[in-house]
């Protein structure tokens, strides 16, 4: 599909359709009336890595297995993708969390599904988290295959979405306002989100002074719009190229993204859990990070930023202007560039081995990293102590 048939009469109208083969499943559940089954099948999604066959009721065994393959995608754009991933992945981590995330905040109706459900205001790094995960999963060689972690957790998201738009939508004593809002996570919600993953991380890299060749970003992008499909979205709200995932995204941008007191205790909250993963020191990253790709829209000009209440910066900021400054000198000079690049990945990395330490009681799945990419970024042997 192209940029213009993505006009606001579409996109209002998907805005009204949710994931039919998700949401039968959960449908066929809670019509039998076992609510504990749909308890105990969420548990067991939240709860472990490998999905348990014999312990998942029959409609969802059979969900998995029809749904347990990758779109067509070329294997070495996967390849690719994963390799660099391999390369940059604390960067990459850094702008899902920094850029990504707290964009996704800032669409106002959007945003209501995670407000609502209260899963970021009492757990604000829990998302974090989840996002990281599954991202690691997916990127991480064979993630995508017949049996990999990234496609399991793919379909795993993919049916707890339908279980929160059923739960959200039967609320007699919260009704959900579906002519304002649309379907709780509907099919334009869920591109912005494809776009937050395969569009904005290569243009976050590039504000980072990170130079993508054309064959990498494209292989990155065309392996997310791979998963944008096993996650259930419109093939139609898919984009075939990198510059389509540029208009989509501005489209989608230009309609959803506004003040909503939602997005500032969201953010709030995302900006308290980040302080809780790193050092001391580096307690001032998460705002300044946030503030280097949210300051201005380049979809709409609206500083984002402002738009979700992130506080001023501290003296980080200072530090992260004077790295641009030398960067943009040093590339001029043809020292190459990327200090802000390094700076950056050293805070991801401190991030993400905070995220290797905490404790979460056994109510979840551990959070893991493969221990090859873990050398390859140079972390520290947290696991093992």
């Amino acid at each position: 599909m192209t940029e213009t048939s993505w006009t606001d009469a579409y996109l209002d109208g998907m805005r009204q359709v949710g994931d039919s083969t998700a949401d039968r499943v959960i449908g066929e559940l809670f019509e039998r009336g076992d609510v504990d089954t749909v308890n105990a099948l969420m548990r067991t999604l939240v709860e472990n890595d490998g999905l348990p066959s014999q312990a998942l009721p029959e409609i969802v065994r059979d969900y998995l297995d029809t749904t347990a393959e990758l779109p067509p995608v070329d294997p070495s754009d996967v390849g690719r993708a994963q390799e660099l991933f391999g390369l940059l992945g604390p960067e990459i981590l850094a702008v899902l969390g920094f850029y990504s995330l707290p964009a996704d905040y800032a669409a106002k109706k959007g945003v209501q599904v995670l407000y609502r459900t209260g899963r970021l205001t009492a757990q604000p790094i829990r998302r974090v988290f989840e996002t990281t995960q599954m991202v690691v999963d997916v990127m991480a060689p064979g993630g995508l295959g017949a049996h990999g972690r990234g496609l399991r957790d793919a379909q795993k998201v993919r049916l707890m979405h339908a279980a929160v738009r059923h739960l959200l939508l039967s609320d007699r004593k919260h009704p959900w306002d579906q002519g304002e809002l649309g379907i709780p996570i509907n099919q334009e919600d869920l591109a912005g989100t494809l776009m937050s993953f395969g569009f904005l991380v290569p243009e976050g890299l590039r504000a980072l002074g990170v130079t993508l060749a054309d064959a990498d970003r494209d292989a990155y992008f065309r392996t997310w719009m791979a998963i944008g499909r096993i996650m259930g979205i419109d093939p139609e709200l898919i984009p075939s190229s990198f510059e389509d995932a540029r208009k989509l995204t501005g489209r989608i941008h230009q309609r959803q993204i506004a003040e909503s007191e939602a997005g500032r205790v969201l953010a709030a909250a995302l900006v308290e859990g980040y302080r809780g993963l790193l050092p001391k020191p580096l307690h001032g990253f998460p705002v300044s990070l946030i503030r280097l790709f949210l300051d201005h829209d380049p979809f709409t000009g609206q500083n984002i930023a402002d738009l979700l209440g992130v506080p001023p910066t501290d003296w980080t900021r200072h530090l992260e202007r004077l790295l641009i400054d030398f960067d943009h000198i040093l590339c001029k000079l043809e020292f190459g560039h990327a200090l802000t690049d390094k700076v950056v990945s050293y805070a991801s990395r401190k991030m993400i081995e905070g995220m290797l330490l905490v404790e979460r009681g056994g109510k979840r799945a551990p959070f893991l990293i493969p221990d090859a990419l873990q050398h390859r970024w140079g972390l520290a042997d947290v696991q093992g102590e």
